[in-house]
């Protein structure tokens, strides 16, 4: 009996072992297949560089704070906490000699109805159409649409890192765009860009 219980915690060992690597096999495809790689595109980084000087990039938003203020009343000073609002920013990426930003300088080329696919990059961008026209779509909340923005020669737009997006050439020519990325330091070329899923907002837009 006792070497009949062995051969079956073995055979059951083998069995759960052999599910857990179906299961991290599945895990792997489901993730390979979420993803939405570009069609048509190519862009060399052309240089890289290191910013140490004390920049934040954000975006401007307003915030409620607490003052003290002091006002006289009847000739005696009276101290009152009051909230007000002011303006500051959302901080997306900060550099500074202690901490510097990596920085790199892209041009990617689209072939007429070829895109990148859905992907975000690690930090701010900064993007310039040089020929061509390209349209952005942004990934957005189900049943909001799809909207898609045009850029022309010599227009630009701005990226926060959270922006899941994928940029269209959808006329005759190639697009042709400049990008200007603002990274944490030490990200190799390899992760400035980080594929994304097909959002539930566009389901017609690879």
């Amino acid at each position: 009996m006792p070497r009949f219980r062995r051969h079956l915690s073995l055979r059951r060992a083998l069995v759960l072992g052999g599910l857990a690597v179906c299961l991290t096999v599945g895990a792997v495809v489901a993730v390979v297949a979420s993803a939405t790689p570009g069609s048509g595109v190519a862009g060399p980084i052309l240089s890289r560089g290191t910013a140490t000087e004390d920049v934040v990039l954000g975006n401007p938003v307003r915030k409620t704070v607490t003052r003290k203020v002091r006002i006289r009343v009847r000739g005696r000073t009276v101290t009152k906490r009051v909230k007000v609002k002011v303006k500051s920013v959302r901080t997306l990426i900060a550099c500074s000699a202690a901490k510097p930003c990596d920085t790199a300088f892209q041009e990617v080329t689209i072939n007429p109805g070829g895109h990148t696919g859905w992907h975000t990059h690690p930090g701010p961008t900064f993007v310039a159409v040089a020929a061509g026209e390209g349209t952005l779509y942004h990934a957005g909340l189900p049943g909001t649409g799809c909207p898609g923005h045009k850029y022309a020669p010599g227009s630009g737009f701005f990226q926060p890192s959270s922006d899941v997006h994928t940029l269209w050439n959808e006329g005759s020519v190639p697009l042709v765009v400049h990008a200007f990325y603002v990274l944490p330091p030490g990200t190799p070329n390899t992760s400035i860009r980080t594929d994304q899923p097909q959002p539930p907002n566009c389901p017609t837009i690879p």
